[in-house]
């Protein structure tokens, strides 16, 4: 659960800085799965994904590989409750 828990950490990180909400992975709950979904798919929009055009190649590459990385370990932790949301979000 490598990639996962690199996104979470850092998630984490900034959030501390902000105030905002933090995860602990041995603790997370359906909501917080579902928020750490959501969190994941607006990374993995184009736009945010190559930060509008500016990462290419490798950079990009190695991006899309941590981040839907961090997708399928998600999906492992809850797969019944991704699986959902995806259906939902590719209608």
């Amino acid at each position: 659960m490598t990639y996962l828990k690199s996104y979470i950490e850092r998630h984490n990180q900034w959030n501390a800085i902000f105030n905002g909400k933090t995860f602990d992975l041995k603790k997370l709950t359906h909501n917080d799965i579902h928020d750490i979904y959501n969190m994941l798919e607006g990374d993995l929009s184009p736009e945010n994904l190559c930060c509008d055009g500016e990462l290419r190649g490798k950079a990009l590459a190695d991006k899309a590989k941590r981040l839907q990385g961090a997708w399928k370990e998600l999906q492992a932790l809850d797969k019944k409750m991704v699986d959902k949301q995806l259906k939902y979000a590719t209608i």
